[in-house]
Parts: C-alpha cells; structure tokens; sequence
C-alpha cells in the first residue's frame, strides 16, 4: 500500500471512514527518529500517516482538529505505541 502523509490531521477525510481512530507511535520501527500518527478504519490502517519530531507535536495537531479522545496505550500493545485516540 502506498502511503499517504498529510501535514495535519484536517486534511483526514474522516467522513469517509465508518469507524476512524489515530494510533499515535512513538520511534516505531519504521520511523525510528519520529512520531507518527497512523489512521486505522476499525482494525485495519488505512494509507494516511502523519510523521512529526515530537509527541506534542502530534497531540497538539489532533486536540485542535478533532474531536476525538486519547486512550493510553495497553500492556499487549507493541512497545512504540503511545495510545490511541478515538
């Protein structure tokens, strides 16, 4: 799948997804010097990704574009994964 980065979480189309939520990593594997916030439909990510430097730096952009809110991250979840915001 080809990956689609935005700069900000408004230019999501979260209209079009059924049940959206941002999974918020923190140096994962494939970024190991960023954070990055994933856009998941359910269970399944979708090609949107966001790529910043920092954790507040994501979080500020969500809190102010959505309206979502931030669940932590459980005991089974990979390592890299802060929480999720739904």
């Amino acid at each position: 799948m080809q990956e689609k980065r935005v700069e900000s979480i408004k230019e999501v189309d979260f209209p079009g997804l059924k049940v959206p939520f941002i999974a918020v990593y923190q140096h994962p594997e494939d970024f190991p010097e960023k954070c990055v916030a994933r856009i998941y439909e359910l269970d399944k990510p979708t090609d949107t990704i966001m790529v910043k430097d920092t954790l507040k730096e994501i979080e500020t952009d969500i809190r102010e574009n959505t309206g979502m809110v931030f669940m932590p991250r459980g005991a089974e979840d990979v390592r890299s994964l802060v929480g999720v915001w739904m």
